[in-house]
């Protein structure tokens, strides 16, 4: 099955998804609820040392964040393709599936660190609706 996928798949709606994928986290995190998110994780606003600071580590960051983006765009074109997901309602219904598999995890986490209800809302948000982006784009590219 790997094999027939790696031979078959989509590359470039499997990058297209990636980028997508790591496009909205972009506006998610800054523009729509960037303020609103480092209040709720106790975030200060940063010195301009602290900016100087913070662009030396964000390349990296951007970085492993683009190449977790590629594999859950592959991981999630493999399961299309396991399973026979090739519409947009399939891929929704796909997406809402595996959104879960990740939100469980992150709603434990954060009621264990006592984070607030709102913290977890727009991080969840993001990875919902991401996913269900990715993999509507796998989906319906052929």
């Amino acid at each position: 099955m790997l094999n027939q996928f790696l031979s078959t798949a989509n590359w470039l709606a499997i990058i297209v998804a990636a980028l997508a994928y790591y496009g909205l986290g972009s506006i998610w995190f800054s523009v729509l609820f960037g303020k609103q998110w480092m209040a709720l994780n106790g975030i200060p606003e940063p010195t301009p040392e602290k900016k100087e600071e913070m662009k030396k580590l964000l390349m990296p960051m951007l970085l492993k964040s683009l190449v977790m983006s590629l594999a859950l765009a592959f991981v999630i074109g493999l399961l299309a393709m396991s399973i026979g997901v090739n519409r947009c309602v399939p891929g929704i219904k796909l997406g809402l599936g595996l959104s879960v598999i990740g939100v469980i995890p992150l709603i434990m986490a954060d009621m264990y660190l006592m984070k607030p209800l709102k913290l977890w809302f727009i991080d969840a948000g993001y990875h919902v609706v991401g996913i269900v982006l990715m993999s509507i784009i796998i989906a319906v590219w052929h």
